[in-house]
């Protein structure tokens, strides 16, 4: 069994969520040719602690990929639009240690309880926000991650995204929510990352970036990681 996704995130000593998507519903398709298995593997190998896949319709994947990343035994976020107990027994069952819970997508009353029902399976809640309004009053269980979605899910994320958003709701993120917060989604370059990190994120979810460049993946994704240790300086 994968360890859990929350602690392996706040243990990692370069915070960085790498994802798998077989296509972008902006840039295109992802994969190349290249297998799901492969590309977790060189994840692994250039030292990545947590792994997220889509396997939702939007982006061409499929809950079959969840085991093909699990293999390499780090933790696999399952992303996909989670609305019920079955999506939740699963996504457990292929093999995901979180699930993606999304704010636009649920009520709240829903949300919390599926955040529960998930920490009661083993499951890491990976709680999505895009909005000041999704974060007003928003209590998470103790273990939830909380997570600011720098694109528009409305919009079928189509859009460029951006750091931006994160910065913008960094405060009041923070003042919802004492565990873990990530920046998620919108990365397209080290640079974003560094500045994520240093507003005071505890780590950063990429996926189109490392999978789109000209370099290879291991390459790629290392200049990601090493993006992360622009940490914000406690005052």
């Amino acid at each position: 069994m994968s360890p859990s996704f929350h602690d392996a995130l706040a243990n990692a000593a370069a915070p960085l969520i790498a994802e798998i998507k077989p296509h972008s519903p902006k840039t295109g398709p992802l994969l190349a040719g290249r297998r799901v298995a492969d590309i977790a593997r060189d994840y692994a190998a250039a030292g990545v602690g947590c792994l997220s896949v889509t396997t939702g319709a939007w982006h061409g994947g499929d809950p079959a990929m969840i085991a093909e990343m699990a293999a390499t035994g780090l933790p696999v976020l399952r992303k996909d639009f989670i609305t019920s107990q079955r999506h939740l027994e699963e996504s457990r069952a292929a093999g995901a240690a979180a699930v993606l819970l999304t704010c636009t997508l649920l009520r709240r009353a829903d949300l919390v309880r599926l955040a529960d029902a998930a920490l009661c399976l083993g499951l890491t809640p990976f709680v999505e926000a895009a909005s000041a309004r999704e974060l007003d009053g928003l209590s998470l269980p103790d273990g939830a991650i909380l997570a600011i979605n720098n694109r528009n899910i409305r919009g079928k994320e189509t859009d460029d995204g951006g750091v931006e958003q994160s910065e913008e709701l960094f405060s009041l993120a923070r003042s919802r929510h004492a565990g873990l917060l990530v920046s998620a989604s919108g990365f397209m370059k080290p640079s974003d990352v560094e500045r994520a990190m240093a507003a005071g994120f505890d780590g950063v979810l990429v996926g189109t970036a490392l999978l789109s460049g000209p370099d290879p993946v291991g390459m790629t994704v290392r200049r990601f990681l090493q993006a992360t240790n622009s940490r914000a300086v406690p005052a």
